[in-house]
């Protein structure tokens, strides 16, 4: 940031710093802690705080004391204040019934109050000191009683004016935290300026003048309505704006008519991007210009968000012409630090560290991420996914507008961001048993015509050895049932299950069995193939691409491999904590989202559930949580059978008794694995508590 754009930032974020210390002035006066009185013969010449005798009474001096009681009566008077709002849109109240209960007292907006900031005013009591000020600014009760120690009749001018500053210093602590939006567009301001070095100069030269023709240009979303409320509110300039526009439309904060109020505005006119698109037309541009604009009486802001050049004539016609750039690490660095706290140099480490660049964010985008409460790793988390579906809306209209094709813009955004991240998971239709096996990327799945062969009819039915997966999985398609016929509700359902076990013990065959067994799709995906990409914003939009399709082809299993991949939240055993943390975060919300989707069954596979986050695991997420053992003996002999399928009649009969094979197995044996085998092609598995299918 350059020294320009440093001494504008300072000056802007002090206005709103001021304005905020207004607002618990304001809410004091509420609350009966202050008083105010104007300066002159009326209160646009500003005021004098002043503290009010009774509370005086009852402070001590003391500031965490003092904190404390001026914490009580505010919260008790906003608690009022609420009641009374609620007992008035009730219908409880009337004018009249307003007056008995809340007597003379003068019920006034607390944005009002703090009116006094845009005109000049002051923030603060003037000197107390000397002659007979404090009786006029600290006074006791009307009937002449005292309570407290120190009471004010009997307190040096010197000790009323330190608890008076005491008193106001306290107050200004409880001032509302700045909000993002006004501070990133004052922040973007500050830096459209800086890059004309003389631009602060010349601006205050020609908003002397009466007709003076300001254009600025920040190509980022939402900047206008944000400037426009930055002059409303008295934030820019030393006084209160009324926008009026110049032409047929909204102002810049998309009003249609001047804004109207008690406070004293000075009108000005504007001329916003919107109008800009609807007078694209050269001639209507020419007769807004010469009748319009340079006839005008008043000031004119020129105001654009769009990322493209004014027209010529309309840059012509200004006195100066400001451009900005767009959101950076570094912008967001700065609102990071102003609105909340934490330190520039860990929030850009951290952006730094993730590869997180944006481009394509808005104000609001933003204003939706900077949450009170929320961890700096969330706040980056948010504004990458916000900067992925941005990046993909934005290459959409650009090949719309290239190529133009009619068409929704969202539908072709979301088009093309599938097509980005397809490559993400499967989509695996069910096998009957007279048809065939559908199976592909994304949403390119397509059905073979070839019968499936032996070892492609898993069914949950024929597996043996999976225990109590096995009897999950069982008791899942009768609930499925159940609820298809709508006699249990979705929520009844346990959908949510870990497989865990060494490796080959058969998860993602388990997996399949169940598609086939529910007659379900599988939309089979694994934690490597979402890391794929890298970067921390095209990681998080292919997590959601998935449970997106989820949703689409719900009801369908959700089978997440590798899940250990994701790792635990604080562990400190690898690199980039903050990155990881950002993805199990993901991670639980989506699981959350896919938890009141009905229709979705979740599986996830580990081969080192200690290793997962244990949020992961908690109720509503993967709570069931069953372990595949490695297979035995019998169960092996049951593998080598699925796979051999119709070969295997062919090496039994192959197979002398006395031959290698014939030593390890008698006649008995293998007419046994004749019979294990048919059963097995008819459903009825030889029971064991081993697993079964390897190489899952």
């Amino acid at each position: 940031m350059g020294t320009i754009s440093k001494r504008v930032s300072k000056y802007l974020i002090a206005r709103q710093q001021r304005a905020a210390r207004l607002k618990a002035f304001g809410e004091a006066f509420d609350a009966g802690i202050l008083e105010r009185a104007p300066l002159g013969e009326t209160e646009h010449n500003g005021e004098v705080w002043k503290l009010a005798a009774e509370t005086a009474a009852h402070l001590s001096g003391d500031v965490d004391q003092d904190r404390e009681a001026i914490r009580s009566l505010l919260e008790a008077s906003l608690k009022d204040q609420k009641q009374f709002e609620r007992r008035l849109e009730a219908g409880e109240l009337d004018s009249f019934k307003q007056d008995e209960e809340y007597g003379d007292r003068e019920t006034v907006d607390t944005s009002d109050k703090s009116a006094g900031d845009a005109a000049g005013h002051s923030d603060t009591a003037t000197d107390v000191g000397g002659g007979s000020e404090p009786s006029a600014n600290l006074t006791s009760k009307e009937d002449g009683s005292k309570s407290g120690k120190g009471t004010p009749a009997t307190m040096s001018p010197a000790k009323l004016a330190a608890l008076r500053d005491q008193v106001l210093s306290i107050i200004a602590g409880f001032a509302p935290v700045l909000k993002v939006p006004e501070v990133a567009a004052a922040l973007l301001l500050a830096r459209a300026i800086e890059r004309d070095g003389h631009a602060v100069d010349r601006l205050l030269s020609i908003m002397k003048s009466r007709k003076s023709i300001v254009a600025l240009q920040v190509p980022v979303r939402d900047f206008e309505r944000h400037f426009g409320h930055l002059l409303e509110d008295g934030l820019l300039m030393p006084f209160y704006v009324s926008l009026e526009t110049i032409a047929e439309g909204p102002s810049l904060v998309g009003r249609y008519k001047p804004l109207a109020d008690s406070k004293r505005r000075k009108s000005f006119s504007c001329f916003s991007g919107a109008l800009l698109k609807r007078y694209s037309d050269d001639d209507e541009l020419r007769s807004i210009i010469s009748k319009r604009v340079l006839t005008a009486f008043k000031p004119l802001i020129i105001c654009d968000e769009c990322n493209r050049p004014l027209p010529e004539r309309l840059s012509a016609v200004a006195d100066i012409a400001i451009t900005g750039s767009g959101i950076d690490c570094s912008l967001i660095a700065d609102v990071l630090a102003i609105c909340h706290d934490i330190p520039i140099g860990r929030s850009w480490f951290l952006m730094k560290e993730l590869g997180f660049e944006p481009q394509h964010l808005g104000i609001d985008d933003l204003a939706i991420a900077i949450r009170p409460g929320r961890s700096l790793t969330r706040i980056i988390s948010v504004l990458a996914t916000l900067e992925a579906e941005n990046r993909a809306t934005a290459e959409a209209k650009a090949e719309e507008e290239g190529e133009g094709s009619p068409g929704s813009l969202m539908k072709r955004s979301e088009a093309r961001k599938r097509e980005k991240y397809n490559g993400c998971f499967d989509i695996i239709q069910p096998v009957k048993e007279t048809g065939g096996v559908a199976t592909g990327n994304g949403n390119c799945a397509q059905r073979s015509g070839k019968p499936p062969s032996g070892r492609d009819r898993l069914f949950v039915e024929r597996l043996a050895g999976y225990g109590d997966a096995r009897q999950w999985a069982l008791d899942l398609k009768t609930d499925l049932e159940a609820y298809n016929d709508k006699e249990v509700e979705w929520s009844d359902l346990s959908s949510r299950l870990l497989l865990s076990g060494p490796p080959g013990t058969g998860k993602t065959t388990f997996a399949k069995a169940l598609c086939n067994t529910l007659q379900v799709p599988l939309i089979a995906t694994s934690v490597a193939r979402w890391l794929e990409t890298s970067h921390l914003g095209d990681v998080l939009a292919a997590m959601n691409t998935v449970f997106e399709q989820a949703k689409e082809s719900a009801p369908c299993i959700l089978f997440i491999d590798e899940l250990d991949n994701i790792g635990s939240r604080g562990s400190g055993d690898r690199a980039y904590d903050d990155y990881w943390a950002s993805i199990v975060n993901r991670m639980l919300e989506l699981l959350d989202g896919a938890a009141k989707t009905e229709g979705v069954i979740v599986i996830g596979a580990t081969n080192r559930p200690d290793k997962i986050d244990p949020a992961i695991l908690r109720s509503g997420r993967l709570e069931k949580h069953i372990v595949v053992p490695s297979p035995d003996t019998d169960a092996l002999v049951q593998i080598i059978a699925h796979h051999l399928g119709s070969d295997l009649e062919v090496v039994l009969e192959s197979t002398e008794v006395g031959g290698p094979i014939g030593r390890t197995k008698s006649p008995a044996a293998l007419a046994e694995l004749r019979n294990t085998t048919v059963d097995n092609r008819n459903a009825r598995p030889r029971e064991n508590s081993a697993g079964v299918l390897a190489n899952g």
